[in-house]
């Protein structure tokens, strides 16, 4: 009879490298997060308890949700508080950001006499913690014998569990740390509307009289003064904050300069304050390498 077998997945850091959510970031459409949730349960594990803040996933009573304290203590510190909500013999240790959590459970199918875990080595002879399968009863051990775990580094706490190390190719068990990992497993960051090819094929330029009748409808649909668009301005400001950055920035900038126009009054000197103010820190950003 095959043990029972549960699922603890990793989404509470803080994602500094990659600069937003990693969890919500997709790849085929789907959020990091869930492919992760579904190669658990596809796997056979009969809950997931997903450590970090409650994020959008398919409705499904089998996954629960806990949060390590304090907040963001590490991966150490999340997986000590995901086991004492495991129920099952075994347990996955899943990191949220697997590029193929599939393909790495599959290979996790069971956990050798004689050992209390299976983690992969990858090409470079590294453990995955994170990509692994143990004995609750071992992993419970560990957490009871390694103490406060605020900050701890994740081997402190694995290390000392007798595992099994099949290896496996790096781009298997490879996980997405920054934008460049997401736009080569071909995903898409939160929020984001298109890849920079999609946006090669959009149109780049408009004809000053098709630019006015966009502002124009624009104006009508929400009732504004004729004045309240300084056009130039805010295209300047659009210009100045992809140079000067990035070219995710400038519809960035355009939204803050009229949030903050709309605070201040939303008169057209408010919107040209605005705009200048955003301007001279795009000026300043671009020597901040």
């Amino acid at each position: 009879m095959s043990p029972t077998l549960e699922a603890i997945v990793l989404a509470g850091g803080r994602s500094t490298r990659f600069g937003a959510d990693k969890a919500a970031a997709t790849i085929d459409e789907e959020t990091l997060l869930q492919r992760v949730v579904d190669a658990a349960r596809a796997a056979g594990a009969r809950r997931v308890i997903v450590v970090g803040d409650v994020r959008p996933l398919r409705p499904d009573p089998r996954v629960t949700w806990r949060r390590e304290s304090p907040v963001f203590s590490g991966p150490a510190a999340a997986i000590a508080t995901g086991v004492k909500a495991v129920t099952a013999e075994e347990v996955f240790v899943l990191a949220c950001d697997l590029r193929h959590p599939a393909r790495v459970v599959a290979m996790l199918e069971r956990i050798p006499a004689g050992v209390d875990g299976v983690v992969p080595l990858d090409g470079g002879g590294r453990e995955q913690w994170l990509a692994g399968r143990y004995r609750t009863r071992a992993l419970r051990d560990a957490v009871r014998v390694a103490g406060d775990l605020t900050g701890a580094p994740v081997t402190l706490l694995l290390h000392p569990v007798a595992c099994a190390h099949p290896h496996l190719p790096t781009d298997i068990v490879a996980d997405v740390d920054t934008r460049d990992d997401l736009d080569e497993a071909g995903g898409r960051a939160p929020g984001a509307r298109g890849t920079e090819d999609d946006m090669a094929d959009s149109k780049t330029h408009l004809s000053p009289e098709d630019l006015d009748t966009w502002v124009s409808a624009m104006r009508d649909r929400f009732d504004l003064p004729v004045d309240t668009v300084p056009t130039v301005e805010i295209l300047g400001l659009a210009r100045d904050a992809a140079h000067a950055i990035a070219r995710p920035a400038a519809p960035l900038a355009t939204f803050v300069a009229g949030f903050v126009a709309a605070r201040e009054g939303a008169d057209k000197t408010d919107v040209i304050e605005a705009i200048a103010a955003l301007s001279e820190l795009a000026d300043d950003w671009e020597g901040q390498d």
